[in-house]
This record gives C-alpha cells, structure tokens and sequence, in this order.
C-alpha cells in the first residue's frame, strides 16, 4: 500500500532535480480533466514554473509525437488522460523529457524511464472507483507541499464523475477538503465544467473552465456555459427525433447511430454524454446491445496543431442489462473490444469498463463496426 506514496514522492523529487524551468500540462476536455489541469497548473506555477496549457479530447498518436518532437527538455504533465498511452509516450519520449502521468483510466506501463505513470490501477485499486484524475493529480500536489490542500475542493469536482464518494482516495482527498473548508458548489461546478470543455472545445470553453477552478464562476463564465448548453440542448432534441424517426443501425451486440452534423462545431466529448443519455432510453434502444455513437472530428487541435487526415470519434456506452452481464465477466468491457477494434483499422481509444471512446479515421467506420461486432461475439460467454 506505501508504494503508491513512495512513487509519488519520487516524481515529487525528479521534478524538484529536473534542470528546467518550462512546463507543459495536457488535459482531458471533461470535467475531471479540467480540474486536474487547474490544480497542474497551479501547483506548477507555486513553484515558480512557467507553463503552458494544452487539452487534448483523444490523445492520437500523431499528436503524441507531435508533443515530444516539439519540447526537448520540458516537463510534460498529462493529467486525467495518458496512462492507455504510456507505452507511445515512452516511444516518442526517448528520455528528451521529464514526463508525469497521473491518471485513473485503465493504464498500460511506460516503457521510458523517464516517464512516470501514477495511477491507482497499478497499486491494486480501481480506477473507476477510488480516484479520479483530479485526486491523482491532487495527491502529487499535496506531496509537492502541504500547503496546497487548499487544491482540494478543485479535485472534488473531478471526482463528481465516480460512482460514489467511498473510493480510497477519494475518501482521503474529503478528509483534507472537509479541514479546509469545501469553498465549491462541487455539483454546480461539475456540470459547468462538463459544459465549457465538451460543448465548447473549440470556442475557449477549456480555459475559462481552469479560470472557473482557480478564481471562482464569474458572470462571463456562467454566461457562456448556459450559451453553450443551449447549444447542446438543442442538438439532443435534433437528435433524438432523428432517432425516433430512423432508429439505429443494429449489429448482432451493437447499436449503432451516426450524428451527421448535428454536434457540428462542439467537442466530441458531446456525444459520449448523448449516448449515455441514450442508454436509459428504452423506447429508442435495445437494452441487450451495446451503444455506439459517431461523429465527424475537426481535424484541429486549439493550440496546439492541426491533424493529418480526417477522423471520427466513436463513444460507447453500455445499457443496464449490458452492464450486469460485464459485472458477471459474462460479457466484455466495452473498453477492451473497443480499443482492440480501433487498432486493428489505425485509431486509438481509452475508457472504462462501461464507457469508452475511440477515434479512428473516417474511411473505416463501416470496417471498424463488422470488427468489433465480431469481437463481442467471440468474447461472450452465454
């Protein structure tokens, strides 16, 4: 149980002896990844860093070795999202870079020594359950200094996306926010922050999210994310009359929907959020299959660079009586058919047992949807 806390001061102690004053954090588009990336950001700047920010919606391979061909002897922060990708990191990485990696979905192990990847996975706890992004990247903080348990409530709007509150480190992270005081309206500030990254990737929503964290929801901010769910509310209703009228496509295990361009300027993030709206929609959907939601990927990344070739992403979702049967192993996790299935046609994805996401390019949707229909049939045990 103490390795975890030994591992976490020995990223402490690289970045304290690391010969560089420059800084990069990446963050994930949700309300966990905005979290995380404030309280990166903070912890970093305390420190007298200088840092620069970039979210990430899907952390692709060519933006990967975009990042580490681009910063040479930079410390490279990925919060709430790199672990799936550790293995590339390492690739790209080559040593040129400190890197930390704090995150909680399912990981693979770095193969760099420089690349540090801490995640609750890897110590036996669950990444879906005891922490979040924004507590692992909260733990690091903490043991940066202890001061900086006033980061707490920051990382206590992330972890609104688990289950429950009784994680092991969440329970942990409540501990320290309860002494200090929880200053948040941590429901209030999840859903804001859902809002600004998703729906606004691409029109500043992740930097007025980190603003929101570190200074409070101003009029600006509050104002801006009820636009942009406006935006949201409107394209759910499209789509779902779509549906009504339609259906989904079906597969043998799947179904599935393409959203056109309902979503057309909002962050991919938006139709992972429909479809697990969607899932509970028993008059659209078929409980037994599980659901898959497509859309077109702007080939642009804020900030950062622009994507070669054209991409979708597909976000996955599955129903109660999908979900009961991968409790029972007697179904796969749709992250493992998923992702399997994406590799196999070039594209990348991450999640969870219940929930992921993948992006592939555009040209292999109709191969993507056989293989994976495939895949399901010969991992299910009935």
């Amino acid at each position: 149980m103490n390795k975890i806390w030994d591992d976490i001061d020995n990223a402490v102690n690289k970045l304290r002896n690391y010969d560089s004053n420059e800084a990069i954090v990446i963050y994930h588009d949700d309300a966990d990844g905005l979290s995380s990336g404030a309280i990166a950001y903070e912890t970093l700047k305390r420190l007298g860093y200088n840092v620069d920010m970039v979210c990430i919606e899907k952390l692709m391979d060519q933006v990967i070795e975009y990042i580490h061909r681009k910063y040479s002897n930079k410390i490279i922060f990925y919060v709430d999202i790199g672990s799936p990708h550790a293995d590339k990191i390492s690739e790209y990485n080559k040593g040129r870079n400190l890197v930390i990696i704090l995150d909680h979905h399912d990981p693979k192990p770095s193969k760099d020594i420089m690349v540090l990847n801490l995640n609750p996975e890897f110590y036996g706890y669950e990444g879906e359950v005891d922490a979040s992004g924004s507590i692992m990247t909260y733990l690091f903080s903490k043991a940066v200094n202890d001061s900086n348990i006033d980061l707490s409530p920051i990382a206590l709007v992330g972890s609104q996306e688990l289950p429950s509150h009784n994680g092991y480190f969440v329970r942990i992270v409540y501990k320290d926010a309860s002494k200090y005081g929880i200053n948040i309206n941590l429901k209030d500030m999840f859903k804001t922050l859902q809002i600004l990254g998703s729906v606004g990737y691409y029109m500043e929503g992740p930097r007025l999210g980190i603003n929101a964290c570190i200074n409070g929801l101003t009029k600006e901010i509050i104002d801006k994310a009820r636009e942009l769910e406006d935006m949201r509310k409107k394209a759910n209703r499209r789509m779902i009359g779509i549906l009504y009228r339609r259906g989904l496509n079906k597969g043998k295990y799947i179904q599935w929907f393409d959203s056109y361009n309902v979503y057309k300027g909002m962050g991919t993030k938006v139709i992972g959020t429909f479809c697990s709206y969607l899932s509970y929609q028993k008059r659209i959907i078929e409980q037994g299959k599980y659901i898959l939601g497509l859309m077109n990927m702007p080939n642009i990344i804020p900030g950062l660079m622009k994507l070669k070739g054209e991409w979708i992403k597909i976000s996955g979702r599955a129903p109660d009586k999908i979900r009961k049967l991968i409790s029972e192993n007697k179904y796969p996790g749709i992250v493992d058919v998923m992702v399997r299935a994406a590799e196999e046609v070039g594209g990348v994805g991450d999640g969870h047992r219940y929930a992921a996401s993948v992006v592939i390019p555009r040209d292999k949707r109709d191969k993507y949807i056989e293989i994976i229909d495939q895949l399901i049939m010969e991992r299910v045990k009935e």
